[in-house]
């Protein structure tokens, strides 16, 4: 069973979009683990496909870690030997194992990867070599093989031919620049997210280029707006901005890339659920878009412009991160976002009702940075926010982190069991 159709997922981020509340069974079909609303979520059927109970074979990935990513209920890791490792739940396929059912133990998908990025159904990973694979659900082609049939397995996009050195899922659509620096998208088109200046192409099951220049470095596609950076450090962004997530003072969508606070150079951007962060190259943590609660850590709704939240943050793409999209809850959108300082402390804000801030306090959100594990002395290099309810983070010494729920095994301790702050998950 497809968890998004055209109809129901788009009448979805529509109904959000304007503050109403969405209908629980509307919740229950996306969700598939039913409505949030403790912060210690048990074991439950994801999409018809029962999530595990714990193991008691289970066998810790080991380190050291090089890339993690976490999305709805799936977590990824790539070791320093260029395998790719995954658990959690695989409704869609979305582990890349084979199967779609669930694991809490890690089970190896594949070797030679550098990169991988997830997002709700789907995933993209990098080669050594260059290559692209994705693999998970493809209603909107947003894996990129030029059909709608979903694969529980990496498949080669285009061939060896064309190389990658950036990749991003979106929900629902797909980003990835070349190694001649120009930028590509497919999948979901709806709202002008994949960039390509036509609002009449709602779908795309292949890549199609980004304008005709190049000079793009890094991307986040976030749940239908996307943001870019280019070699000269400066910030670009298009899609939907009913929230102002594009941060060009306006709320009016743009199917093409526009520049963003121009003069100022950036070096770490991610595109959440209609909000923004980015870090400039001095330090400055910023925050634009949906700001429901606090969670991008500004007291007003929304900011239609990036605004200073922060300062001597480490402007590494690897050291940003923000929710794509929440599954969870019948009126409340969960999400949170992650950060690192220069010196490799961790920090996060928004929801906490699963514990994915890793301050020991759930359900108490923070609509501010706040400092995570400040008496430890660790140092990280890395950070991925789930899409709703957990975190991960790679620790200077290769080790793999984790906290918040676990439902489907997600945290990777072979357990079900929530964790309210960073657990080592790696041995």
């Amino acid at each position: 069973m497809k968890i998004y159709g055209t109809s129901i997922g788009h009448k979805f981020l529509r109904m959000r979009r304007i503050g109403a509340p969405v209908p629980l069974c509307i919740i229950l079909l996306l969700s598939g683990c039913g409505g949030g609303g403790s912060p210690a979520p048990s074991s439950t059927s994801n999409g018809g496909n029962p999530c595990e109970n714990g193991s008691a074979s289970y066998t810790p990935i080991s380190a050291p870690i090089t890339a993690t990513a976490a999305a709805a209920r799936i977590s990824f890791a790539i070791k320093n030997d260029g395998t790719l490792w995954a658990w959690g739940t695989s409704a869609n396929g979305q582990l890349g194992a084979g199967a779609a059912t669930s694991s809490v133990n890690p089970i190896k998908i594949g070797d030679g990867f550098t990169a991988v990025s997830a997002s709700f159904g789907h995933s993209l990973g990098l080669k050594s070599n260059g290559t692209l694979w994705a693999w998970g659900d493809n209603s909107f082609g947003q894996l990129g093989n030029n059909s709608t049939t979903a694969s529980n397995v990496p498949i080669q996009i285009g061939d060896s031919a064309n190389t990658y050195t950036a990749i991003s899922a979106g929900l629902n659509f797909s980003l990835a620049v070349k190694s001649d620096g120009t930028l590509w998208a497919w999948g979901d088109n709806h709202f002008g997210q994949l960039g390509i200046g036509d609002n009449n192409i709602k779908t795309s099951p292949a890549p199609i280029q980004v304008g005709s220049g190049n000079g793009y470095s890094a991307i986040s596609a976030g749940t239908s707006h996307a943001l870019a950076l280019k070699t000269d450090h400066s910030m670009w962004a298009w899609g939907d901005n009913s929230f102002g997530q594009l941060g060009d003072d306006t709320t009016n969508s743009s199917n093409v890339p526009v520049r963003i606070d121009a003069g100022e150079s950036y070096g770490a951007i991610a595109a959440g659920y209609y909000y923004s962060l980015a870090v400039r190259l001095d330090g400055s943590l910023m925050a634009w878009g949906n700001n429901i609660q606090g969670k991008p850590a500004n007291p007003i709704v929304t900011d239609h412009v990036p605004t200073k939240i922060g300062d001597a943050f480490s402007p590494d793409m690897d050291a940003l991160s923000a929710s794509k999209f929440s599954i969870l809850g019948s009126r409340t959108v969960y999400f949170h976002s992650l950060a690192l300082k220069n010196d490799g402390s961790l920090w996060a804000w928004g929801d906490n009702i699963f514990g994915q801030l890793g301050n020991n306090n759930p359900p108490t959100p923070s609509p501010v940075p706040e400092q995570i594990l400040a008496d430890s002395g660790y140092a990280f290099t890395a950070v991925s926010a789930g899409d709703d309810d957990h975190s991960l983070a790679i620790k200077n010494d290769g080790s793999l982190w984790a906290w918040g729920s676990n439902s489907c095994g997600q945290l990777g301790d072979g357990t079900t069991s929530a964790h309210y702050e960073p657990r080592k998950v790696s041995r």
